[in-house]
């Protein structure tokens, strides 16, 4: 598919009946709410930037056990604030109670720079509602005892959830509804039935005077926000991580609003393996004003991108860092038989088809162990399956790991069973940690990992007899796995935080380039 130009200009349109649909959230009353925002710091090396620049990640949630985006993202922040000197601020998108126990952990433990800004897009509404720029909305369900949490506080208001869920006959709807203690509702979300079994149907607010706000997405909502409540005074560097959330991000009143570029990250493969665009990431393909930089983590999905016609100067290959050195190559082997695997319990991570490859290699080696660590929906299902196949002796499955280096340095080696990946931050601990790996070859990241870098054995996708094979082989030699582990190592010092820091710096250079090149052209074309 090639890349092709069909650019939306930005507009807003006003519904009948006093509805506003879309565009700005708040046309009448310009925002009074602003956000302070200090000098932000230039990248080492390099002049002082700007007071008035701020870069931005937008993300989907922030937790103590988050998923690989959420976790790039927290070591990304680090990365910028030691390496580059620039503190990033973080924008979280989804409706979260524990967002500020989770923020006040993480910085406790050190896993987030204290100085980092956590912003949220519901808080704002509790926000906004304190600044008279919401207008209750009337419950469309019986009211509920607002509790004691009701009383007089100095604390900030919380915003509370209700879901109100229908019977989704053709007749009813159901509803979320978004409010403070005092029983005030500031926002509803409606929902009709689907396929997906409940649809996002609207999203409801009231401006300052009454008038009825409507969103039909999330992204919608989330971007309106964004133009309601960032200070206009500052040029915005967005670093997208959650796509699907802010992909109208610059068909928005936000895009108006604000100085500001929008760079875009991809975790994960662009394409379904029918070879369709996901959803996620389709408006970066097909509107060529989406975003002023593409950032992919892996070599080989650079290549196909360039391919497919999008322009190499819209590129950045920026991989993942590690978070700390490689470690070193111990002057022994384990005598124990032990293969790892830390991945979510999700259908795309294949834990079912890794049993399958195990089993393989337990007929031939029957004092192996697989352990395999993380956490999700499936985490269950899978653990009833190991014990109904009575390999739980040989099989284990574990929930979140804390400490993942002694879990590294208790195993022999590493495996990923993947059916695709976006860069894979397992495999590149693994190598850190001076283990080899075996791994199906999918996009994307495996190869980059692995690929002629003695640091382990890439599998066809899929091939289970193969990756049983190599397990084997692997487990029977322990010399051969000895001598992967120094190619392992060897691979994994290209990721270290000041080599990928190169690379963001070259990107920072870049997109406040642009900035000020945009900031030029509408000075001239003001004065025309």
């Amino acid at each position: 598919m090639k890349y092709v130009d069909i650019s939306v200009a930005p507009t807003a349109s006003t519904g009948k009946q006093g509805k506003t649909q879309g565009g700005d959230l708040f046309q009448q009353v310009r925002p009074a709410l602003k956000i302070s925002t200090p000098p932000a710091d230039g990248a080492a090396g390099s002049q002082k930037s700007s007071p008035t620049e701020r870069v931005l990640f937008l993300q989907e949630n922030l937790r103590q056990i988050g998923n690989g985006i959420e976790v790039a993202g927290i070591r990304r922040a680090h990365l910028f604030h030691g390496q580059l000197g620039i503190t990033p601020w973080i924008l979280t998108s989804n409706f979260s109670p524990r967002l500020r126990e989770n923020e006040a952990s993480l910085k406790d433990k050190g896993m987030l720079p204290a100085e980092t800004k956590v912003l949220n897009v519901y808080e704002w509404l509790v926000d906004m509602s304190s600044q008279g720029l919401l207008t209750p909305l009337a419950s469309s369900r019986p009211s509920r005892s607002p509790g004691s949490s009701s009383s007089a506080s100095a604390a900030k208001p919380s915003l509370r959830k209700v879901s109100h869920p229908a019977a989704w006959d053709s007749t009813q709807v159901g509803c979320e509804e978004f409010g403070l203690a005092n029983g005030q509702i500031l926002m509803r979300k409606t929902f009709k039935a689907g396929r997906s079994g409940a649809d996002l149907q609207a999203i409801e607010l009231r401006d300052a005077q009454g008038t009825a706000v409507t969103h039909a997405t999330e992204s919608d909502f989330v971007c309106a926000m964004m133009a309601a409540n960032l200070e206009e005074d500052v040029t915005w560097h967005f670093l997208v991580d959650k796509n699907k959330m802010y992909r109208k991000l610059r068909q928005s009143t936000a895009s108006r609003r604000f100085r500001h570029t929008v760079s875009a990250f991809l975790h994960s493969t662009h394409r379904l393996p029918n070879g369709q665009l996901k959803t996620s990431y389709r408006h970066l393909f097909e509107d060529a004003d989406s975003c002023d930089s593409l950032i992919v983590a892996t070599e080989e999905q650079h290549r196909d991108l360039l391919e497919s016609g999008m322009p190499a100067t819209k590129l950045n290959v920026i991989p993942h860092a590690l978070p700390g050195v490689p470690e070193i190559v111990e002057s022994a082997s384990l005598q124990e038989k032990r293969v790892i695997y830390l991945a979510r319990y999700t259908p795309e991570k294949q834990h079912e088809l890794l049993f399958q490859v195990f089993e393989r290699v337990l007929k031939r080696v029957p004092d192996a162990q697989l352990h395999t660590h993380g956490v999700g929906p499936l985490q269950a299902t899978l653990q009833a399956r190991v014990d109904a196949s009575g390999l739980a002796g040989s099989i284990h499955i574990h929930g979140y790991a804390n400490d993942v280096a002694t879990l590294f340095k208790e195993s022999s080696l590493g495996v990923m069973a993947s059916n695709e990946e976006g860069f894979s931050l397992f495999g590149l601990e693994c190598l850190a940690h001076a283990r080899p790996l075996v791994a199906f070859s999918v996009k994307y990241g495996p190869k980059d990992l692995l690929e002629g870098r003695n640091a382990g054995i890439l599998i066809p996708p899929g091939h289970v007899d193969a990756m049983a094979d190599a397990i084997v082989a692997l487990l029977e030699d322990p010399e051969k796995a000895y001598d992967l582990r120094f190619g392992a190592l060897t691979s994994a010092e290209r990721f270290t935080a000041d080599k990928v820091a190169q690379r963001w710096s070259k990107w920072w250079a870049d997109v406040r380039e642009i900035a000020r090149h945009r900031e030029a052209n509408t000075l001239t074309d003001a004065s025309l």
